[in-house]
């Protein structure tokens, strides 16, 4: 057996072809797995940085935005307190040099204050041109997800039917015992040297990510070591057939086209259809309706309000109030309608992430990219948790502030050091972690047991 590895290597080695392909593959894998680690870097160090404030000239030139008032206190009010609290950041994980561009599209941080952040345009997002998302730099997952099963194609397609073209396996399957055992060792060395360039390169992009950890990478080395040798033993199966060269070719791309493409869109499709994704016009139009509604309630919701509390309205009138404090419990009521609204795209997201999760065993990419969102802690099921967490956060910030703000009263280094804090720390999901990884281990392994019981048809000729 050691001498069939042995010829089979000096093989590789003296075939330029086999060396070009594994060097662009080394290199381009290289490049990606540079750019996502120094991207991961720069990710977490923006979201570790101090918040700057927002300077008051950007606030005013808002319609809507609070001028300063004698009764407001000036820097020193509870309602200025109420706004100066940092974005929360939603917490990376150790896997995010895996999927970097999924941050900026999902939104990793929310501003909290005594301010609707639905309605308020001041908290708008980074305005982007989405052609630099759609033909920029992908990320490692995706990288890796399309080339390699390009690599092993062209490394192992044709082993047998060339040979068979020419007669020389006629006469191999003469002189040879097991003739699958020469198969069988030239995959296993081309599935050697890919396993090597996509292991050193995982991991470089996990260190230069000064943020990844041990857990994250050992979890992303079996999910990429199962997609290997997934698609090796698919391309084993193939050079059993009775066909040419050129046709095992063009079979092996058209399976890397339908799983990677062809079936991850169907399963798209049917979660489409069996959860309707919400309209966002719907709720736009909603939303306008009401605020609308709550523009004429306004006076109503703040007499009721003082009603409840009379003791915090003092001598002043209520049409003498500041804007900012006479328009605040109508725009609490306000915000408590929006957010059903605006919660029911993060469920939808979820829901379709794990519609895709339960059938990602019909494509080993789709399971590799659900992974790689579970290992960067971007997935849509913790984002949702996120956004929830926020919510709740927001009730009791928002509960501690109104009394001092409708009281117009000053703020003090006492009432600043008891702050409500925020704290979301929801680690990976070993649970679906370790069902993913099953799934797709599953499948490498069910593709190369079935070849390895159809081995003994190498030796037809």
């Amino acid at each position: 057996m050691m001498n069939i590895v042995k010829v089979e290597w000096i093989r590789i080695r003296r075939n330029p072809l086999n060396g070009a392909i594994l060097l662009i593959f080394a290199a381009l894998l290289g490049l990606s797995a540079i750019w996502s680690g120094l991207r991961a870097s720069e990710i977490r160090a923006a979201a570790a940085a101090p918040q700057i404030a927002q300077a008051p000239a950007n606030a005013a030139e808002m319609h809507d935005a609070p001028k300063p008032d004698d009764h407001d206190g000036g820097g020193d009010s509870a309602y200025a307190a109420s706004n100066k609290l940092p974005p929360l950041q939603l917490p990376l994980l150790g896997g995010l040099a895996l999927n970097v561009s999924q941050a900026d599209l999902v939104g990793t941080s929310i501003k909290v204050s005594s301010r609707s952040r639905h309605t308020d345009g001041r908290n708008s997002d980074q305005i982007f041109n989405p052609l630099s998302y759609e033909f920029g730099l992908l990320d490692f997952a995706s990288v890796f997800a399309l080339l390699t099963p390009l690599v092993v194609i062209a490394l192992s397609y044709g082993l047998v039917q060339e040979e068979r073209e020419s007669g020389v396996w006629r006469l191999v399957c003469t002189q040879t015992a097991r003739p699958w055992q020469l198969v069988f060792s030239s995959l296993g060395l081309r599935l050697l040297l890919v396993a090597l360039i996509a292991g050193l390169s995982s991991a470089l992009a996990f260190l230069l990510d000064n943020g990844s950890d041990w857990p994250a990478l050992a979890y992303w080395a079996a999910f990429s070591l199962s997609y290997v040798v997934f698609w090796f033993a698919l391309s084993g199966l193939f050079l059993l057939l009775p066909i040419s060269s050129g046709a095992a070719a063009i079979g092996l791309l058209g399976s890397w086209l339908v799983l990677t493409f062809g079936v991850p869109a169907a399963l798209h499709w049917a979660a489409d259809q069996s959860q309707p994704k919400p309209s966002r016009m719907a709720a736009i139009i909603e939303i306008r309706r009401l605020q609308e509604a709550s523009n004429q309630q306004r006076q109503t919701a703040l007499a009721d309000w003082f009603k409840a509390h009379p003791d915090l309205l003092g001598d002043t009138p209520l049409a003498k109030l500041p804007r900012e404090v006479a328009g605040l419990p109508a725009a609490m009521q306000l915000d408590h309608q929006i957010r059903p609204l605006m919660m029911q795209f993060e469920t939808h997201r979820a829901e379709h992430f794990g519609f895709m999760q339960r059938w990602c065993w019909t494509s080993p990419a789709l399971a590799l990219a659900l992974a790689a969102d579970r290992l960067s802690g971007l997935d849509a099921p913790r984002h949702a948790g996120f956004v929830a967490a926020i919510d709740a956060f927001e009730d009791r910030w928002r509960e501690y502030f109104l009394p001092q703000i409708m009281a117009r009263a000053g703020w003090s280094e006492a009432q600043q050091a008891a702050l409500p804090r925020f704290d979301f720390r929801q680690a990976l999901d070993y649970a679906e972690l370790n069902r993913l990884v099953g799934w797709q281990a599953l499948s490498a392994a069910s593709i190369l047991a079935f070849l390895i019981a159809l081995r003994q048809r190498f030796a037809r000729f």
